[in-house]
């Protein structure tokens, strides 16, 4: 009998220095939000990285000035899991897609 997989959510990290890491890109599946699916993507990652001798924790999202509401709850979702906005670059993705600059410490 076959079963088919059913796969729920990624999350990949990318290594920038000794001492920094970022959430390179997340996922879950729209059905699967509000799950706690995602809180557990980013406390396996904090203890991965914990684990390596990570200290800081990055990630960049659409910055608020980008009317997209899926983008504000993602920030949102990332400053209930401890991030907090550093800076803004509003030309790293282009002028017309802000980037925002959130971190957390390890």
């Amino acid at each position: 009998m076959l079963r088919r997989a059913c796969v729920r959510s990624f999350l990949s990290l990318k290594r920038h220095t000794p001492f920094a890491a970022e959430i390179y890109v997340m996922g879950v599946k729209r059905r699967f939000h509000r799950q706690g699916i995602g809180r557990a993507l980013i406390d396996e990652a904090l203890q991965f990285c914990g684990r390596q001798g990570v200290q800081f924790l990055t990630v960049k999202t659409l910055a608020p000035s980008h009317p997209d509401p899926h983008y504000e709850a993602t920030r949102k979702f990332y400053t209930a899991a401890g991030f907090r906005p550093v800076e803004v670059f509003p030309t790293l993705w282009g002028s017309s897609n802000p980037c925002l600059l959130m971190v957390r410490s390890l």
